[in-house]
């Protein structure tokens, strides 16, 4: 045979081989992207049931609440003399208490001309 003879022979194609997928192959390929759209799936549902319960809840009721008056600090005054000056029946020391809630007080330094929510009955 010549070289012309072998250029225009028909060239022997054979069939390109099935791709066959072992076990794990198929699951990478099919699995893994269903089990990641079902894990999304589930997350999202799971935020819209919990933004469905945790909406605020409007009350009709009245607000629950302290009688307050305020309290201008003179000099010399403590806690203790604005408890003990208020009419109540709660002990001194209940009110100071109360006093320090309501005014956010960290400890018991008070300057003159401060102005204090003190609990009343």
């Amino acid at each position: 045979m010549s070289t012309a003879q072998l250029a225009l022979a028909p060239v022997d194609s054979a069939p390109a081989p099935a791709v066959h997928l072992t076990r794990r192959g198929r699951f990478l390929l099919l699995g893994l992207p269903v089990l990641a759209a079902l894990a999304i799936a589930l997350l999202g549902a799971l935020m819209l049931a919990t933004s469905l319960l945790n909406q605020a809840q409007a009350s009709s009721g009245d607000v629950p609440g302290v009688d307050a008056q305020v309290v201008t600090i003179g000099a010399g005054d403590t806690l203790w003399s604005v408890a003990a000056s208020v009419d109540s029946d709660e002990h001194t020391q209940v009110l100071i208490g109360q006093i320090a809630e309501l005014n956010d007080l960290n400890g018991s330094e008070l300057t003159p001309g401060q102005e204090l929510f003190v609990p009343v009955d």
